[in-house]
């Protein structure tokens, strides 16, 4: 069975046909993890809009709902990339505070953010348990 059976095809092109094999597959992996790569860093490159500065009454007015309702907050900072444009959003629960630093209890783990660093800060809304559908 060494034979293929393209040999016994009608047409000359088929016959004479040689698979790349591997070749090929490869090629198409290329391709696809390069149009992904394109697309994850486009996704990632989005320059995130800095928002009004909030006056430091407006921020300890946010601040005190979300420690009351245990509420989730996104906490945009002073600071800015190489672009000059604002940082991504931190977002987490506001656990507690000393002196002037914030306790955010955020996805990787605790953050420790100083309250002069804020530039601005929303209390995000959360729906009831009971509305997911």
């Amino acid at each position: 069975m060494s034979e293929s059976f393209m040999t016994y095809h009608p047409d000359r092109y088929v016959r004479e046909y040689t698979d790349r094999g591997m070749a090929k597959w490869l090629g198409f992996y290329l391709s696809e993890h390069t149009s992904e790569m394109e697309k994850d860093h486009l996704s990632r490159n989005i320059p995130q809009i800095k928002e009004e500065k909030m006056t430091d009454l407006e921020i300890a007015q946010v601040l005190e709902t979300a420690y009351i309702q245990r509420g989730k907050v996104s906490i945009q900072l002073n600071s800015l990339d190489m672009d000059a444009c604002a940082l991504d959003d931190i977002t987490g629960t506001l656990e507690g505070f000393e002196s002037n630093d914030l306790y955010l209890s955020t996805v990787a783990g605790i953050d420790i953010i100083s309250i002069e660093s804020i530039h601005s800060i929303t209390l995000i809304k959360q729906g009831k348990w009971s509305d997911i559908s």
